[in-house]
């Protein structure tokens, strides 16, 4: 046989693109001509209409849900005579040419011929002819061998989704990837990826065309139990699965997201970032006061709300210290937006002493003239108030780094700021977002001196 080679490629690759041609013309009558990479044969077979079993189908024929006959190329009758000035290949040709092959009918229960034409008959030079006949008839013993049945529409479409989905590991990848080219946080995508493993390995090669609501439910229900989740982390591992499903929506891999009839859990107020009482505050000042970098970073927080990790990786060309404000970019910020906030008169007297370093400095970088060009990682300051609230014995009452936050915003509130005023100085989103900051503000209001109007 002469073979005619066009660059190969993955089988499942031809075969979804068989499948998605067959499915654009109903599965039924015909395929468009396109370039498939497959080897093709220039095939001298007979034009014999005989059909015979795929031989790895012999032995169980009878047992297939979907028969099939292997499909052949069906070129016309026979030439006998060849005019002047033509060849027998080019009468050939001028015949019309169809694909053959019989497939079990579910209906008729019995097995039905189906003949295919496609385009080919368009064709008139005999060789692209051969080749597009070779291609069309390959392209339906894949579709064939792969489960497509011409007469059974239901199981086609089901085999078509199928198909054309991806697998749960596929989508956990593809979400990931999203993420960085979103250009979410890396603690983000780190904090998504150690949830994201549990459902990759959870079903693994599985569709996600093929994952039903049960299955979320029951997936849900283990990987909590046995790694005893609290309810704040299994309500977190939720939010980022129903992420995953709605991205899974936005790219027509699923018609509807599982995650959403999953109840999040009740979770008690917590006992984290609270705000410091005047008494403790008081003395966690005067021991934090004997740490020369722990001091500044404290009184940062106070007076900017600005969090630790963006407070560490500013420089001293973000302070501007004749306009009297800080420049929180948006590679640096949590919302990924340039933000600004002010300098309050006490605060830049703490920041004078930075005025004329080099503008690519850290402001927190060592414990003597405390700027340089590597900052400390937020972990240390933390590390060194928790030893701090350890000694005064106060290191279960819930306060950490974000109490200086709280306890700034608390004091803002009584010293008559409002909502609004507070929203902005936090570089909140929402009024809700700061109330939420505001919570234990009730713990510091007296109302015994308030007079009641009389009626």
């Amino acid at each position: 046989m002469n073979k005619r080679k066009v660059p190969l490629n993955a089988k499942e690759q031809l075969f979804t693109v068989a499948l998605r041609s067959a499915e654009r013309e109903g599965f039924a009558t015909h395929i468009k001509n396109e370039t498939v990479n497959q080897t093709l044969e220039n095939s001298n077979k007979t034009n014999s209409d005989k059909t015979l079993p795929l031989s790895k189908n012999d032995g169980i024929f009878e047992k297939m849900e979907f028969k099939y006959t292997n499909p052949e190329i069906k070129r016309g009758k026979q030439i006998t005579e060849v005019p002047k000035g033509s060849t027998k290949k080019k009468e050939q040709a001028k015949q019309t040419w169809y694909i053959s092959f019989q497939a079990f009918n579910p209906s008729s229960n019995s097995m039905e011929r189906k003949r295919i034409t496609g385009d080919i008959n368009r064709i008139k030079d005999p060789n692209d002819k051969e080749e597009a006949a070779q291609l069309l008839c390959e392209t339906y013993r894949e579709l064939l061998e792969g489960g497509w049945n011409p007469f059974d529409e239901v199981g086609n479409e089901k085999l078509r989704r199928s198909v054309v989905n991806i697998s749960m590991i596929e989508a956990v990848d593809a979400f990931v990837e999203y993420h960085k080219i979103k250009g979410s946080r890396k603690k983000t995508i780190q904090s998504y990826s150690s949830k994201l493993a549990f459902i990759s390995n959870y079903f693994n090669e599985k569709k996600v065309c093929d994952i039903q609501d049960n299955d979320i439910i029951k997936f849900m229900n283990e990987v909590s139990n046995s790694n005893k989740w609290a309810p704040k982390t299994f309500n977190n591992a939720k939010g980022i699965y129903y992420g995953l499903y709605e991205f899974l929506k936005l790219e027509k891999y699923v018609s509807e997201n599982h995650f959403a009839s999953i109840k999040t859990k009740f979770v008690p107020k917590t006992e984290s970032h609270r705000v410091f009482t005047d008494e403790d505050f008081k003395l966690i000042m005067e021991a934090v006061n004997k740490d020369k970098m722990l001091a500044l970073f404290t009184r940062s927080i106070y007076y900017t709300c600005i969090r630790p990790g963006e407070l560490m990786q500013l420089k001293r060309k973000h302070y501007d210290l004749d306009k009297n404000q800080i420049l929180v970019p948006s590679y640096i910020s949590k919302n990924k937006k340039d933000g600004f906030v002010h300098i309050a008169d006490e605060f830049k007297k703490l920041l004078e002493q930075f005025r004329d370093i080099d503008g690519e400095y850290h402001l927190f970088c060592n414990d003597d003239q405390l700027y340089g060009t590597i900052p400390y990682h937020p972990n240390r300051p933390y590390k060194r108030l928790m030893s701090i609230l350890k000694k005064l014995d106060l290191h279960k009452k819930g306060y950490t780094l974000y109490s200086f936050k709280h306890f700034s915003n608390v004091k803002k509130s009584l010293s008559g700021w409002t909502v609004a005023e507070i929203m902005k100085a936090n570089r909140h989103a929402s009024i809700e977002q700061t109330e939420k900051y505001l919570k234990d503000l009730l713990e510091f209001v007296d109302i015994t001196k308030k007079p009641i109007p009389t009626i």
